[in-house]
């Protein structure tokens, strides 16, 4: 007569499969909150004061400024309706781009107020990679952005004031930049500079525009043709225009 077989063998192997089992869920939970933990500090979990941002908004939401498309990548200052189009690309932690408002800036706002040009801004942060810590060329450049959206012709006397206050490499610090533009403007700003309102504007629409539109900063088109006399020279351009 057979003698029956043990069960034992049978338990063992249910019980190894369900230990095997839960040594997988574990690994599978582990590798998701390891990939949500490291998400987070991407999004800026780590978190940071607000004076030593990399140049990304505290939202990372993209805001345009008032009256501009989503895909616009410029301020539009003023509107001729048979004036040239003259766009001006520049950085302002770029120093040529501080002889160029030095010597062009005064004039274009001029000409602009007067409604004798369509004159389009692109405040670019070409240059964000070369200040300690990085993103000084984009932190100015919403600077002048928040000034602008609380009345567009505001953004001259920001503009200016932002390129004479130029640093070197350090940048600097959103406190400071609120000062530099509040004085300028008699605005209160200090909490869109703070957010970084504009920033996703200006890195995801006005840079990729302008880096492939253009070689630098500073750089002017009229009507589309770069212009390509001295910008260090003061009247080149208003001459450039009036010529046009």
């Amino acid at each position: 007569m057979a003698q029956p077989r043990s069960r034992t063998p049978l338990i063992v192997g249910i019980f190894a499969a369900i230990a095997c089992l839960a040594l997988v869920l574990l690994v599978v939970a582990a590798l998701i909150a390891g990939i949500v933990y490291f998400r987070s500090l991407d999004s800026g979990g780590s978190g940071g004061s607000g004076d030593q941002r990399d140049g990304t908004s505290t939202s990372g939401e993209l805001i345009t400024p008032p009256g501009v498309d989503e895909d616009q990548p410029y301020l539009e200052l003023s509107t001729s309706s048979d004036g040239p189009v003259v766009d001006v690309y520049l950085d302002f932690l770029c120093p040529h781009c501080k002889t160029f408002e030095e010597a062009q800036g005064e004039d274009l706002a001029q000409l602009a107020l007067d409604g004798e040009i369509t004159l389009r801004m692109h405040p670019r942060p070409m240059l964000d990679p070369n200040s300690t810590p990085v993103g000084y060329s984009g932190r100015a450049a919403n600077a002048a952005v928040c000034a602008y959206a609380e009345d567009p012709e505001l953004w001259f006397p920001a503009e200016s004031a932002l390129f004479e206050a130029q640093p070197g490499t350090e940048g600097l610090t959103d406190d400071e930049l609120a000062q530099v533009v509040d004085e300028a403007t008699g605005l209160d700003v200090g909490q869109c500079i703070a957010e970084g309102t504009y920033l996703p504007w200006i890195e995801d629409v006005v840079e990729p525009e302008a880096g492939s539109s253009t070689q630098g900063t500073p750089t002017v088109l009229l009507d589309g043709e770069q212009f390509t006399g001295d910008l260090a020279a003061p009247g080149n351009v208003k001459e450039a225009v009036e010529a046009a």
